[in-house]
């Protein structure tokens, strides 16, 4: 292979290089960390029977908005499969109010008030509570419609009342805005809201229906608050009261604003929580493997190869940058999260790297012994090996693509970092590898048997 070759292809190696890695130098980007590296909360919502592909994907938009609206760091909401939802939340540790938020289907209704039962009237004993079981889909959408009683509890301690509550006359649908703010009456925080257009004359026309009545606010069958209505609402805006504290009452102002889930979730989701201790230490084990391996595969193949163990050395710190500036790329751009699984793949990916570089040298190392000379053998020895390094690593690519199209769950991380190697190697193979040892091969050291690891085993041949 002539020199401008050689050069053109080291070339398109160094623009591919800088091209990936100058990227993440300025946007200061770094590889995302799933939760088994960072720790955090994994939550996985299981929707009930009747929710179809169009709800789940508005599901799934909403919960999104409402993570994201948290402020959390680089969250994850992602359908799984046809009826469940997968939140991963780096870096949280509080499952209740992640639950509170993203597991609640904020569905609003305004109730009339028919009768307030304290526990000293003899019908408190008589007058059961209203059954709400999300999993009866039928009987708990039919509440809507229904008279209920529900029991009520202030914030701030107290007796337990029962509340008996006519059926639902407007839900959460009319609210366009909502937000928390300071009761300045009671202390403790209010959640103030703002209907929408169309709402405003209907909720205008219940308050005054309700004058001197107490109006019901209930979220997903929770008496929030049951205020009197001392006037008609006729400019759209309302306060909710219920004795929050600043976090309930901002939380509840996101899920009114953001609205309801148009689909109803097993009260009981999976919840997996992850220590940041354990995920500091999981990265940290991942790393020292991935640095051992890298340094074992080196020192093997420079006791091996001498010589041409620097070209393998050079060509796998070129691996690790590509490496990790895609890992980082990817993170950034379209949220893709390294696990732990990631990292064994990557380790594996080494072994691989080093693999296509011993076919090559193997076959050199057949020329030397024939008495060949380094320089002539550059290039029939790469044309013969590079068929066996394409073949492998389209197999193994292959085999990371179904196992990446089957697989759930941290697999998923293995296949795809070990399909991304996969490609990587070719690349490097063919753009790094086999030119640097062209070059190297117009030295006059590396023409010495002893150099590329043959010793004395060489044959009589063609120089």
């Amino acid at each position: 292979m002539n020199l401008r070759r050689t050069l053109g292809l080291l070339a398109v190696a160094a623009v591919v290089l800088l091209g990936i890695i100058i990227p993440v130098i300025v946007g200061g980007y770094s590889p995302r960390l799933g939760l088994d590296l960072q720790g955090g909360l994994s939550v996985t919502l299981q929707a009930l029977e009747g929710a179809d592909s169009e709800s789940m994907a508005k599901a799934a938009d909403i919960v999104r908005n409402r993570v994201n609206a948290l402020g959390l760091t680089e969250p994850v909401v992602a359908p799984q499969g046809s009826n469940r939802i997968l939140v991963q939340l780096p870096g949280e540790q509080d499952p209740d109010r992640v639950l509170s938020i993203i597991g609640s289907t904020a569905q609003l209704q305004f109730r009339e008030v028919l009768e307030v039962i304290q526990p000293t009237d003899p019908a408190y004993e008589e007058t059961p509570l209203t059954a709400v079981n999300p999993e009866d889909l039928e009987a708990y959408k039919a509440l809507k419609d229904q008279e209920i009683v529900l029991e009520y509890t202030s914030r701030k301690g107290g007796d337990t009342l029962k509340v008996r509550l006519g059926p639902t006359r407007l839900t959460g649908d009319i609210i366009a805005s909502a937000e928390a703010a300071v009761d300045q009456e009671k202390g403790g925080y209010e959640i103030k809201f703002q209907l929408t257009s169309e709402a405003t004359p209907q909720f205008a026309a219940l308050t005054q229906e309700l004058l001197n009545k107490q109006l019901a606010i209930v979220l997903d069958y929770k008496l929030e608050s049951f205020p009197t209505v001392q006037s008609a609402i006729t400019d759209g805006n309302g306060v909710i009261t219920g004795d929050f504290s600043r976090e309930e009452a901002r939380d509840l102002a996101l899920v009114l604003k953001l609205g309801a889930l148009p689909v109803e979730f097993n009260p009981d989701p999976l919840v997996e929580k992850i220590s940041a201790t354990l995920g500091r230490d999981s990265l940290r084990q991942g790393l020292i493997a991935g640095l051992l391996g890298l340094i074992l595969v080196a020192l093997y193949m420079l006791v091996l190869y001498r010589g041409l163990g620097v070209v393998t050395c050079l060509a796998l710190s070129v691996f690790g940058a590509l490496m990790y500036g895609i890992v980082s790329l990817l993170g950034h751009f379209i949220d893709w999260s390294l696990t732990l699984a990631g990292i064994a793949g990557i380790v594996v990916s080494i072994g691989i790297s080093a693999d296509s570089s011993v076919v090559y040298f193997e076959r050199l190392k057949e020329e030397v012994r024939e008495g060949k000379t380094l320089r002539s053998s550059a290039d029939r020895a790469f044309k013969a090996a590079f068929r066996t390094v394409l073949t492998a690593d389209a197999a193994t690519f292959i085999t990371a693509f179904i196992l990446w199209i089957l697989a759930i769950g941290p697999v998923k991380g293995f296949a795809f970092t070990l399909g991304i190697a996969t490609i990587l190697d070719v690349f490097i193979s063919y753009f790094f590898t086999h030119p640097v040892v062209a070059i190297l091969s117009r030295l006059e050291v590396y023409n010495k048997p002893r150099f590329v690891g043959v010793g004395r085993e060489i044959r009589e041949g063609e120089a």
